[in-house]
């Protein structure tokens, strides 16, 4: 078929490419996290992390293969479809998907002309991207070619991110929300219960150096407490059902 001898070129090419670097140059582009990788001859940075997206959904939603089946990834970042959780690069199987690359398993690599990232599944299925660097693609673009090799799908990314030190890093975002203002309320009310308890007590034990319940602070008032609120929620019970049955003259 001819999108086979197509996939089949494109393959030859990236091998061929692959194999020049290694004769070529040592340069290699190091992985730093999911986002970035470093050029060994000091070149800089490549981050990628500006293309994902923050919210688990793809940057590249359904982009078909030359095969006619149907990829979604997002760079950087994790991304949920279906079944796919937390991965780079989902393919869709029917009316679900499945991953085949999980961002938790990111690798770099260098083919002597670009940067390649890959992402592996937990079943071995592996995704290679090869980031091409052009200045003119603002915004990125996927080329998805499908399964060059069995279990290896490949895409080629144009982006000017992919150009070493020109798009600004962005951070995942933080797992932990902070403490609420109610949070907040509550240890600060506990911990000043404790104190005035404990600070009572060794008050109370210093002034009248005796134990038992008369070194609890305002101890008379603490056992009565109960009492007070059960007679407070009577008193409201009564007045709501007085409300609600209401008052009515006899014709």
């Amino acid at each position: 078929m001819a999108t086979d001898s197509v996939v089949y070129i494109h393959f030859l090419l990236v091998t061929c490419l692959v194999g020049q670097g290694d004769i070529v140059t040592a340069v290699s582009c190091d992985g730093i996290d999911a986002c970035r990788c470093r050029y060994s001859d000091g070149r800089g940075v490549v981050d990628i992390s500006s293309i994902g997206r923050l919210d688990g959904k793809p940057t590249f939603a359904d982009e078909m293969d030359y095969n006619g089946n149907f990829y979604s990834y997002n760079p950087c970042f994790p991304l949920s479809l279906g079944n796919c959780r937390d991965a780079a690069v989902c393919k869709r199987s029917g009316s679900d998907y499945v991953d085949v690359g999980l961002q938790s398993k990111t690798t770099w690599s260098y083919n002597g002309y670009y940067p390649v990232v890959t992402y592996t599944s937990d079943s071995g299925k592996k995704t290679d991207v090869i980031l091409y660097c052009d200045q003119k693609y603002t915004t990125a673009q996927l080329d998805v070619i499908g399964e060059s090799i069995p279990n290896v799908v490949s895409m080629s990314m144009w982006s000017m991110c992919n150009c070493p030190n020109t798009c600004k890093h962005i951070d995942p975002p933080s797992s932990s929300e902070g403490l609420t203002v109610g949070s907040i309320m509550l240890i600060v009310f506990f911990c000043l219960l404790f104190v005035y308890f404990v600070g009572g007590m060794v008050f109370n034990y210093t002034r009248t150096k005796t134990g038992g319940k008369e070194i609890i602070p305002n101890f008379n008032f603490w056992t009565a407490l109960p009492g007070l609120i059960l007679d407070g929620f009577r008193l409201s019970w009564d007045f709501v059902c007085r409300r609600n049955k209401g008052e009515y003259n006899n014709v």
